[in-house]
């Protein structure tokens, strides 16, 4: 391509992100799909993350699936590091990057870039362990909230990584990490990135999102649980901790009926969702198109006609 250029799809969970990026990418050429969603980097978290099938990542180069084992922890600034250069290899092939997901803080730290935090924290996260086994991770959720509101309002109550790593910062005096990434951002990868969001009535994406918990379910979700398990992973590693595993964990281990975990998962994912659309809503630069007012092929259509509109004449 002439100029170096992007597009971003993002949006709640369950409008269907994957799909569409799949029937855009019928429509212009040479695009390389990277996921920008903070669970679909896990390897063996296929089913409860509606990870691309192994037929959709057939039908384009699909980027940062299976990358870590469900232990490893991972941070938005080593995204912002694996997506940027990703986008450059797919740039150097002459490709068009399109980067896919709902995990705004991912995609906003590979476009607009992200501080590079050398600080040593190991002794405070070491204590902050200790007190997540004894008081339990809902108090040090509750404590960052006093302390660091920006950074509570956009992790979900089970993200043990990400509220640890808030609240590791702020312990360590160096402000909050919300000022941090305000103060020190890096540089933009792109001056005009071409970003959509998807959106629709609240009422049917809830609807979707409880159907979709409980196609997830039918299509083996508990088994994969169960195989994770087996294979000796944690309920409090990376993954494992986060939404809809760490319910399934836990009816798994008898804490609760089967039922109410996967009740809890589909408010849990609703609640994530309204968050989403509060994270889109923030950053004036997303496109909304509204599926229920264009439906699948209208959204389609308008993000190439988008492209052509801005880039597609000067593509080779």
């Amino acid at each position: 391509m002439l100029n170096k250029q992007i597009i971003l799809i993002t949006g709640p969970t369950a409008t269907g992100k994957t799909e569409i990026a799949l029937e855009i990418a019928q429509h212009i050429p040479k695009v390389e799909i990277i996921s920008a969603d903070s669970r679909q980097i896990y390897r063996y978290l296929d089913i409860g993350t509606a990870k691309p099938t192994a037929q959709q990542q057939n039908q384009c180069p699909h980027h940062l699936l299976d990358v870590l084992g469900p232990a490893e922890r991972y941070s938005a600034g080593a995204y912002a590091r694996a997506a940027r250069s990703v986008i450059e290899q797919v740039w150097n092939r002459g490709g068009l990057p399109m980067m896919v997901g709902g995990t705004g803080l991912y995609w906003q730290s590979a476009l607009d870039g992200c501080f590079e935090d050398q600080a040593e924290y190991a002794p405070i996260r070491a204590e902050l362990q200790q007190r997540r086994h004894g008081e339990g991770l809902a108090s040090l959720y509750e404590e960052l909230g006093r302390r660091d509101p920006v950074a509570q309002a956009r992790l979900q109550p089970g993200d043990a990584q990400r509220i640890l790593r808030a609240l590791e910062v702020v312990l360590a005096g160096k402000g909050t990490l919300s000022e941090l990434w305000r103060e020190h951002r890096g540089q933009p990868l792109v001056r005009q990135p071409q970003m959509i969001s998807l959106t629709m009535a609240r009422s049917r994406l809830y609807e979707r999102i409880n159907q979709r918990v409980e196609q997830m379910v039918e299509r083996g979700w508990v088994e994969e649980v169960r195989a994770l398990r087996e294979m000796g992973y944690d309920p409090s590693d990376s993954a494992l901790g986060t939404l809809g595993y760490r319910e399934m964990c836990s009816a798994l281990a008898g804490h609760c009926p089967w039922q109410q975990a996967i009740e809890q998962t589909k408010q849990r994912t609703r609640h994530l969702a309204k968050r989403q659309i509060t994270w889109c809503r923030r950053d004036r630069r997303l496109r909304e198109l509204d599926l229920d007012v264009w439906g699948k092929a209208g959204v389609v259509q308008r993000t190439v006609g988008e492209w052509e509109y801005r880039w597609g004449r000067g593509a080779g």
